[in-house]
């Protein structure tokens, strides 16, 4: 029985450990915790049958703790594909695409809707899909319908892009020449889109295909999307 209770043991504390990034609300993880620490006071103390009670608590807490995390990085991965699908949609009206390719614009619009419908109503998995629809539809309306060259001149725009090796933040992109050539610019860029972030509050945070708007400092022309 003493071996059996180990085995519960650690894999309590192997399922605490596998998911402490997601912990700071998680009630399911500290009753887990809590009675993990209860099995190995009553084991110290001989009481075996209390012990393996407690352990056996101990895994379903954990359990509930893994259902909880899986919700909220799904959750997460829902609202940053749908700043992204929304920002896309916002870069269509700012570039009139609705007179452009009206059929293009009609379907996408028609897609988000459905997508932040499936958002309010917390249906994660079907947001994700749309979102990633609505971006798959205008992933390349920036190129078609730029005002300007990309080559040439300041971008009114800047498109997220996913980089592993070099990710895109806001300090790296303030520092590109066709943006401010500053990287101690980047809070100009933070303060003008922080409200389309998946945190608002979090400038560090922001994903692929985010449409950021590049203010001007003193009323440069800009224009297209890099």
């Amino acid at each position: 029985m003493k071996k059996y209770i180990l085995v519960l043991l650690f894999l309590s504390f192997f399922c605490a450990a596998l998911f402490a990034q997601s912990l700071e609300n998680n009630e399911y993880y500290r009753q887990s915790v809590e009675y993990a620490n209860l099995s190995q006071k009553a084991m110290d103390d001989g009481d075996y049958v209390l012990s393996r009670e407690y352990a056996i608590k101990s895994q379903e807490f954990a359990a509930l703790s893994r259902e909880y995390i899986q919700a909220q990085l799904l959750a997460y991965r829902a609202r940053s594909s749908y700043v992204a699908a929304r920002a896309r949609m916002n870069l269509a009206d700012r570039t009139n695409l609705r007179n452009r390719d009206r059929a293009l614009y009609d379907e996408a619009s028609g897609v988000f809707t459905q997508a932040t419908r499936e958002f309010n109503a917390e249906d994660w998995q079907n947001s994700i899909t749309s979102s990633q629809r609505v971006i798959e539809l205008l992933r390349d309306m920036d190129s078609r319908y730029a005002a300007v060259d990309r080559a040439e001149g300041l971008a009114a725009f800047y498109r997220v892009k996913l980089n592993p090796a070099k990710r895109d933040c806001l300090w790296r992109i303030a520092g590109f020449d066709y943006i401010y050539g500053n990287s101690w610019e980047w809070k100009r860029l933070y303060d003008a889109n922080k409200d389309t972030f998946p945190d608002p509050n979090n400038p560090d945070l922001i994903v692929p295909d985010m449409i950021l708007t590049v203010p001007s400092i003193r009323g440069e022309a800009r224009s297209g999307t890099r």
